[in-house]
């Protein structure tokens, strides 16, 4: 085990769930789970598939830990209120013109980008939830209000498209300790209410202990027809605290369909049939010193979501798999409960990792509806696989068996009865065959058990 990651595991004693999850989320793996399962994974990725930008990550977070807890004791030592702690803020995308300076590390929080909602503004930067007392349930109370541009495109989206308008205004809250990308999260005991109205929260809990936190994904809360457009909005969370800190914010989105989504893969996220091939080249590409080599690899033309043909073929950047799934099935199955696990191998597989496969796109266009499996060879082509022919060839291969058990069996002795005869010789055969189920006579005993014997008649 080399000097850098052994260096790099001693670093890990440090991190917490929402560090191991940010490096996690990184590296393309799943992030869900306790924190032993979480450092498990970690762990494993350092000793099995280390690589430059993995040690280079765990160094990053160590850093951002270290000045984290920097920030904290100088902010204790001066003595800082709690009404003055700086709010952080979700920092804007580093365009390709203007990159971050080298060396300078950002320690703002990062909330994860969601595919199904496109950010126009922020209303309310996240801001922490303060406990303000002593006790499990904690009452956090905020104002902001609405500029002339923000009413603006809530006004116009409302009168286009009525009062389900796909521009919104949401409320997010996540973890706030960490200096990485944090997806949502609600704290124990979630309450929203909006301008003294309570506001649904859909969330689930899979115990009753104190502390826990709501299972399953969570999804920004929209707020929008409980707001005032020219007035001053207020609105309260009511959460359980229980030693984990979170912070709230408040965007104003447009919501996205799974058909919108569709159309962005289509135009932006479709590989080149050339390196198609050549994956597919690679996977079929025969080693010398192997003695076993393949020859051709089969693929299902069938979704494994939605079991139907595919009509868009995608998988993941990340994948190493041919199959591919179907992707408007995959976003559809997403957009009503986001998990963004790939099907096929179970590895986390968000949107913008997607790419639609255009040599198997090209298959399903030229193939039959009636072909739901092909395989690929070796020059990258491909042909389809019918097992209709295969059961057609094994029944072929059985036919002279079931010929020769239904033919007469002459050598044997035996005469079938039923070939060549008139109507003459059929009632002679039916008397012969009467009189030999007469000879045959069969004999009960007591017990129970069946005896037959067979008489026979000397001419």
């Amino acid at each position: 085990m080399s000097t850098d990651v052994l260096e790099a595991m001693g670093m890990l004693e440090a991190f917490r769930v929402t560090e191991l999850r940010s490096l996690l989320s990184r590296m393309g793996r799943n992030k869900s789970g306790l924190k032993k399962d979480l450092m498990k994974r970690v762990v494993d990725l350092l000793q099995n598939e280390c690589s430059h930008e993995l040690l280079s990550a765990v160094r990053e977070l160590h850093k951002l830990r270290q000045f984290s807890k920097d920030a904290r004791r100088s902010s204790k030592s001066n003595q800082i209120t709690p009404t003055s702690v700086e709010t952080i803020s979700i920092p804007e995308r580093v365009s390709a013109g203007n990159p971050k300076p080298p060396g300078v590390v950002s320690t703002e929080q990062q909330m994860i980008h969601l595919p199904f909602y496109q950010t126009l503004d922020t209303i309310l930067h996240p801001t922490p939830l303060v406990a303000a007392f002593g006790g499990a349930v904690q009452n956090s109370d905020f104002l902001f209000h609405l500029n002339a541009s923000q009413q603006a495109l809530i006004q116009n989206a409302q009168c286009q498209s009525g009062a389900m308008s796909d521009v919104q205004v949401v409320l997010r809250i996540c973890y706030r300790e960490s200096m990485g990308v944090e997806e949502d999260q609600y704290p124990p005991n979630i309450a929203v209410s909006v301008n003294h109205v309570n506001c649904p929260v859909q969330c689930s809990y899979s115990s009753n202990k104190p502390g826990t936190e709501p299972s399953g994904p969570c999804r920004p809360i929209n707020i929008t027809s409980l707001l005032y457009i020219s007035f001053t909005n207020c609105f309260s969370v009511t959460w359980g605290n229980y030693g984990k800190h979170y912070s709230v914010a408040v965007y104003l989105v447009r919501s996205l369909s799974s058909d919108e989504l569709l159309l962005q893969l289509r135009s932006t996220a479709v590989e080149r049939l050339d390196v198609c091939r050549q994956r597919v080249c690679e996977k079929l590409h025969c080693d010398p010193e192997n003695e076993i080599s393949t020859t051709g690899l089969q693929v299902s033309l069938v979704c494994p979501l939605s079991k139907v043909r595919m009509s868009v073929a995608c998988r993941a950047e990340g994948c190493a798999h041919l199959q591919c799934f179907d992707a408007s099935s995959y976003l559809q199955m997403n957009e009503k409960k986001p998990r963004w696990i790939c099907p096929v191998c179970h590895k986390y597989a968000p949107f913008d990792a997607l790419r639609i496969d255009s040599l198997l796109c090209e298959v399903l266009e030229r193939s039959g509806e009636d072909v739901n499996e092909i395989e690929y060879l070796s020059d990258s082509s491909w042909r389809p696989v019918t097992h209709d022919r295969f059961h057609k060839n094994k029944e072929t291969d059985l036919h002279p068996l079931k010929q020769k058990r239904n033919s007469p069996l002459v050598d044997s002795g035996v005469v079938d009865l039923t070939q060549g005869s008139s109507d003459d010789e059929d009632l002679k055969k039916e008397e012969m065959v009467s009189t030999y189920l007469q000879d045959k006579k069969v004999h009960f005993r007591k017990s129970g058990k069946i005896k037959t014997s067979r008489s026979r008649t000397i001419n």
